[in-house]
């Protein structure tokens, strides 16, 4: 093939392809769009299809929960009431303790019997509901998560009395085994505290069997007066009712299936503080008072006593006295700079039971250059207020 020949042919495939290439790129386009178009339709009519379909399933679901709210209040009626404490959504430690401490005491007698039986009816139904479920096979998640959440409520009502309550008052004193309504229990070096006003109480029991209040600080015998014993009747009377909301509590765990010893000690515990804490208060008087020596006043009361006893008097005006009792000063650093020091004794007031020592500190604050500011009241001290002779 000549040149002239072959430049022929280059020209018209040149031709041709000049020819051919818009009607090929029409061609991809509007192959393309109708694609893109039967997309968008297909498109379209999934999105309606998904909307139906996700409006039928809302129907079906609101449907079904009204089937089983419908089902929920129907069962709600063949049921035991439901009480406040099983009907909380989730446990609140405050919650309990604000009852236990605050309304409980104040509450009859009758309304704790039946609060109590309400808890014991409510939770033997649960369990009875929650077993014939498991025999059916009825797998309900709604009421499943409902009777568990009841019946978690219920326990952890119990523990809190039992775990915090009680055993803040109680110390040194374990359930050692259940016999029905009985129940043995271990002691070692047991305590029975009672608060009352800003002092914690013991009650002991001397080796003759006569029991009294005594400071937990300074282990001497005292006397309650009228606020301070109000205030221990009011927490016999709170604990007594613990008594009564968990009596029987471990016969009721063995009927129902559960073991007796999670909450079954609980009465006779409280009980056994209720009966020595009562005992001592029925002893708590006058004639068992301990009066003690007056402190003796060291080598900074002569110096400061004037001052200290304005400062007294000003804070408490029935202060009649004041007994400093340090030999120097006590300086408190804060790294290697004083910061304050102090001098201790105490206040003296009189009732008509006699004179009373109150612990008392007072303090100067460092202002620099080794000098010291005013005398001031510094705070109390640790020890129980105390009759002098």
């Amino acid at each position: 093939m000549n040149i002239k020949s072959f430049k022929t042919i280059a020209l018209a495939a040149v031709t041709m392809a000049a020819m051919c290439a818009p009607v090929t790129a029409n061609a991809q386009l509007g192959g393309l769009i109708n694609k893109a178009k039967k997309k968008a339709k297909e498109t379209v009519e999934q999105v309606v299809d998904k909307k139906k379909t996700d409006v039928q399933e809302k129907a079906k679901e609101e449907v079904k929960n009204a089937k089983n709210d419908a089902k929920m209040k129907a069962l709600e009626t063949q049921r035991p009431p439901l009480p406040w404490i099983m009907g909380l959504s989730k446990f609140s430690e405050d919650t309990i303790k604000e009852f236990a401490r605050e309304r409980l005491g104040k509450l009859p007698d009758d309304n704790v019997i039946a609060l109590r039986d309400s808890l014991f009816a409510r939770y033997k139904s649960n369990k009875l509901l929650m077993a014939a479920m498991t025999e059916a096979q009825i797998d309900d998640y709604r009421l499943n998560e409902s009777l568990e959440n009841e019946q978690q409520r219920f326990n952890d009502f119990y523990n809190q009395l039992e775990w915090s309550i009680v055993p803040s008052l109680l110390l040194g004193v374990k359930g050692e085994k259940l016999d029905g309504e009985s129940a043995t229990m271990k002691y070692e070096r047991p305590r029975y505290h009672v608060v009352a006003g800003i002092s914690t109480y013991s009650a002991f029991k001397t080796v003759k069997g006569d029991v009294y209040f005594m400071s937990v600080l300074g282990g001497t015998r005292v006397f309650l007066k009228a606020n301070e014993a109000a205030e221990v009747q009011a927490a016999i009377d709170r604990v007594r009712k613990i008594i009564l909301l968990s009596k029987g509590i471990g016969t009721f765990a063995k009927e129902v299936g559960d073991k007796p010893e999670a909450h079954g000690f609980l009465p006779f515990l409280a009980e056994d503080w209720v009966n020595r804490v009562d005992a001592a208060l029925a002893n708590n008087k006058p004639e068992n008072i301990q009066y003690r020596d007056m402190p003796r006043a060291g080598s900074m009361h002569a110096k400061f006593k004037a001052e200290a006893l304005a400062i007294a008097k000003a804070e408490n005006p029935k202060v009649i006295d004041v007994v400093i009792t340090s030999d120097d000063w006590d300086v408190v650093m804060k790294g290697v700079v004083p910061e304050r020091r102090n001098i201790y004794g105490y206040y003296i007031t009189q009732d008509e039971l006699g004179k009373i020592c109150t612990e008392r500190v007072w303090t100067q604050k460092y202002q620099g250059s080794g000098k010291y500011g005013k005398l001031k009241a510094g705070g109390v001290g640790v020890s129980t207020d105390f009759y002098v002779k």
